[in-house]
Order: C-alpha cells, then structure tokens, then sequence
C-alpha cells in the first residue's frame, strides 16, 4: 500500500534508534515494522516521545537478543523485550497470535508467527492496527484504519465484542481514545461497551486509574465523560458520581472541561460536587499519586460549587482573604480557573452575573496580593514558640488551636498582626478558654 504522505515525511525526523533497530533487524532476515500508537500519532501530527515506539518483528526473543549489545526481558513470555541502544528504549515483539483470554486480561497462551496482518488482526482498534516500515518504504492498513482516522472514529478490530471480552481496559480505552482525539465512537464499538461491563470489573485498579488519568486529562475531556455516562463505565469506575441527579454529572463534566488540563485540578473539576473527603477518598481508592489526591481535595474544599445549595463566592475583603487561606495562597490561580468554569456552566440565565462575581472576586484578590496580607499561621507576627511563651505551656494541640485563632483574627482584620497585640489577644482567649473549663 502506497506511504501517506505524513509518514513518508516523517521519514527523515524518525528518531535515530528506532531506525538502527529497524535496520539491524533488517539485515539479519528479519523485515520488521513500527506498528501501533506511533503509527496514528504520526499520521496526526501528534507529538510523540522519541522512545516511544514499537516494533513488531518475525524475530523470535533469542534472535533479537543475539543482535544487540543490551536487551531487557521485559516480558519474554509474550514475546517482547527491550532494545537498550543510543541512549533510548525500543520495545521490540514477535508477530504472535494468542489463545483464550480466560480471566478479561491476558490470554491462556501466545503463540508466535511470522503473519504481520495476522499480528495486527490481534490489536484492539482500526486506527491502532497499522504497520509502517519506513527502510522499505510500504505501510500496512488491513483493517481501514487510516479510513476511520478520517471519520474521526474509534472502530474495533474485527467484533467489538470478542475485543472488549478479551481486555476489559479496552472499552475504557475506546472512552479514552475519544476524549484524546474528539473522536466518536462507531456504532457496533459503542453498543458492544454496556455488555462487557462484567469484564471492565476484573481489571486491576492500577490500569483503571492510568486510563482515568489520562481521560481526565484529555482535551475533549468532556466528551469522555458524556461517553461513560451513556456506556454504563461511569457506573462501574466512579459510583458516587454516577449515582448524582443526570444534570449534576453534566455540570461536573462542564467544569471539568473548561479548566486547564492539570491532573488535580481536572479531577477537582470532575468531583468537586461530592465534596473534599469523598474526592479524596475515590483518588486514594484509585491509588492516584498522594499528591494528586491532597491537592484536588484542596482544592474541592476551598471551593464553591454553584450547583451546590447556598454556595457562593466571597464578595467582602475578609470572606475573600479567609477563602484564599483556606485554600492556601498557592492555588489562587486554581481555584480562579475553577470559579471560572463554574460560571461557564450555570445556566445561561444565571451566567451573566455568575461571571461578574468572578471578575469581582479577581479585582479582590488583586488588591490582596498588592497589600500582602497575613494569610497562613506561618505569616504571623507571633510563632508557636513565642505562643507557648505567653501561655506558659508546652507544646500540645493548644498551640495549634491558639495560632488559628490569631490567624482568624488577622484575617480579618491584618492591622492587628502586630507582637504585642497578638499576645494580648492570645492572653484574653487563654483566660476566656479557662473560664468556660
């Protein structure tokens, strides 16, 4: 089949290893090819990183290996090892075919051949079951994929049932592929996702929560979550959000859609009408980096969820400064991206002035960040140290209950962080503290 011009030109940009590997592969008798993701990527235009690429080969496991100086069994027993050459990792596999999938994950036993169309007829989408090689200048399409590239759909290979039973990552990849590229899912891809919900629930949490991640993350994030919603996935990934009235999910959608694709923000985005110990508790579930899930949970506390009843956002200089310590001076630009798009999804009856609270509130925090307010127990006039000092104690919980006091206090009103008015105040809420016992 005749290069598409992408790939001929992405012919001389193809990163140096990759061409080395394909080249010693070549000479040894073994013709092999790039296949998969970086396939697609190239045909899009999509950047790609250099060592991200795969090779397909009829080379068994021995063969690759005697070619190369460094070779890493990365997973041998499926046929793949790792080419360590020029600085880079090139995962290289044999041609295989593969028995039952018994368990929705991996199959009963592979087999290896020397069939490249058979090889690709194993791959879970269209658009991913296309083999390029450029050294002899020919690519293989057996299943139209480039075709669906320009319908802009996700299309299973072959049945999308037999795919989706054999790996039940694969309808959350399908959601995935389409929030990443704003692409639709074909008809028989998408009615095929509902019926192999029982096999999305065998998959290990890990491979759930990587494919959320990048979901979450994607520009068409939106459209994702609409996707998971419609399938039933939403009901087996995130309950709690499944289970919200169907106008609330849309909200959370919209939110999570308008802010920028930082992972915490974006699931703060996403969960924030569930509240901050919930959204924490489903990012901790989902085994997210520790600092993905404190920060998102910080970010829901701090903020105010329109749909939320009696929920709105600080006008007066102290409510505005008492907001900003709460969800700490270093997400003011978070938190603002998520006011800003919870003002873009009210209802267009209410946006207008939904959205003069957030120049309001932009005006406020101007002003606040020109004048330097106290706005953490750390910015005080007076530490623990000089606390205890004044309180005649030891350390203990007290002194962290007295500092959020005085903070309190100079929230309100930062003229009074001062030393000595400080410590007059910590001496009146002392003695106010031991007369109520």
């Amino acid at each position: 089949m005749r290069v598409p011009s992408a790939l001929a030109r992405a012919r001389a940009s193809l990163p140096g290893p990759i061409v080395d590997v394909l080249r010693r592969l070549g000479e040894a008798g073994h013709r092999s090819w790039i296949v998969g993701g970086a396939v697609r990527d190239l045909l899009l235009h999509r950047p790609r990183e250099n060592a991200d690429f795969d090779i397909a080969t009829p080379a068994r496991p021995p063969e690759v290996t005697a070619l190369f100086r460094k070779v890493v069994p990365t997973g041998i027993e499926h046929g793949t090892v790792t080419v360590v050459i020029g600085g880079f990792a090139v995962e290289v596999t044999t041609f295989r075919g593969e028995g039952p999938y018994v368990d929705g994950r991996r199959p009963e036993s592979v087999t290896f051949h020397t069939d490249l169309e058979a090889d690709l007829e194993r791959r879970d989408f269209t658009m991913n079951a296309m083999a390029w090689d450029p050294l002899g200048g020919e690519f293989r399409d057996p299943h139209s994929g480039r075709a669906d590239i320009a319908r802009r759909v996700v299309r299973a290979v072959g049945v999308a049932e037999a795919r989706f039973a054999e790996d039940g990552l694969r309808p959350m990849r399908a959601v995935r592929f389409a929030a990443q590229l704003g692409y639709g899912l074909a008809p028989p891809t998408r009615r095929a996702i509902p019926g192999a919900l029982p096999v999305v629930r065998k998959v290990a949490v890990e491979r759930i929560s990587d494919e959320l991640a990048r979901l979450v993350a994607a520009p068409d994030a939106r459209r994702g979550v609409a996707l998971m919603r419609a399938t039933g996935l939403l009901g087996v990934l995130l309950p709690a959000l499944a289970a919200l009235p169907a106008g609330l999910v849309d909200h959370a959608a919209r939110v999570l859609g308008a802010v920028p694709p930082d992972l915490a923000l974006r699931f703060a985005g996403l969960l924030h009408p569930l509240g901050a110990d919930a959204a924490r508790a489903i990012l901790e579930e989902l085994r997210q980096p520790r600092r993905v899930s404190e920060e998102a949970a910080a970010l829901v506390r701090a903020h105010a969820c329109r749909a939320a009843p009696g929920a709105v956002l600080p006008r007066e200089a102290a409510d505005v400064r008492r907001w900003l310590s709460r969800g700490g001076p270093s997400r003011r630009e978070a938190l603002l991206a998520l006011a800003d798009a919870e003002a873009g999804a009210t209802p267009a009856r209410e946006a207008r002035a939904a959205r003069a609270e957030v120049k309001e509130l932009k005006e406020r925090l101007a002003q606040i960040a020109r004048a330097g307010p106290p706005l953490a127990a750390q910015d005080l006039a007076l530490d623990g140290r000089a606390a205890m000092e004044v309180l005649g104690t030891g350390p203990g919980p007290h002194v962290g209950e007295a500092l959020r006091h005085l903070l309190e206090r100079v929230l309100e009103d930062p003229a009074l962080n001062e030393r000595d008015t400080l410590e007059a105040e910590l001496r009146r809420w002392a003695a106010e503290r031991a007369r109520r016992g």
